[in-house]
């Protein structure tokens, strides 16, 4: 790792130690052997990355995330409830929310309770719910809470135009915004997903293709939130 993207990641701790898309304190030694081994020795990536998981998978999932305590973690409280709400409205037909509550113990199922005391949400298509959503309603992102909210839409959905949205507002200057929340939440996901990557490195080529001078267009990009590839931790994952 060279010692710009160290620094960066040094900064990202920083700045995002408050909040949920840089990966807050939660408990990891939770109870798993009653989970599918697939799932249970992958949770961090099925949070971020739901969008690719099985359906049949969906009970379990909520089931890890709740267990994990995340209902309890004051930097998390937007992104976990928002991703188990997501999660549910997808995978709808797969929802068992009797099975959930029985792998849960008293203590989890109060938590579960208290964040979502109706339940999950009523079925409807991600797009309707998202529309009522407050952390969704603004044309920019720029509160932690907010992206916390876009960042759990992608992990729940894999719709890049939410990758679209957080890095166009990092050109919109008339508004107060957490410019370091918006740039390190990009890099630190744009390390860990390739899709993340990918739709950044378009963003990078389409709008460099049109500047005075590409070369420092594209630095700009590179300097920020796109780092050489093989310095990425899904370059290291075998398809």
């Amino acid at each position: 790792m060279t010692k710009q993207l160290y620094l960066s990641f040094v900064l990202a701790i920083l700045v995002l130690s408050s909040c949920a898309f840089f990966k807050p304190q939660i408990n990891e030694n939770f109870k798993r052997d009653d989970l599918t081994p697939a799932l249970a020795d992958s949770v961090d990536l099925f949070i971020g990355e739901a969008y690719r998981m099985k359906p049949e998978y969906t009970n379990e999932l909520i089931v890890a995330i709740i267990r994990a305590n995340t209902l309890n973690v004051e930097n998390a409280r937007v992104y976990y409830p928002t991703l188990i709400n997501l999660i549910s409205l997808k995978n709808r037909d797969y929802l068992d929310e009797n099975w959930i509550m029985s792998h849960l113990d008293e203590k989890e199922q109060k938590d579960f309770q208290r964040v979502f005391p109706t339940g999950f949400p009523a079925q409807q298509s991600i797009s309707k719910y998202i529309q009522g959503h407050e952390f969704f309603m603004d044309s920019v992102t720029c509160e932690g809470e907010d992206i916390d909210a876009h960042w759990a839409y992608f992990s729940a959905t894999g719709d890049t135009k939410v990758i679209e949205k957080i890095e166009k507002t990092m050109h919109v200057y008339d508004r107060l915004c957490c410019f370091e929340c918006l740039q390190n939440s990009l890099l630190f996901r744009s390390v860990k997903n390739r899709d993340v990557y990918d739709k950044l490195v378009e963003i990078r080529d389409t709008t460099c293709e049109k500047a005075p001078n590409p070369t420092v267009c594209a630095a700009y990009y590179n300097n920020r939130y796109i780092p050489p590839a093989n310095e990425c931790a899904w370059s290291e994952i075998k398809n």
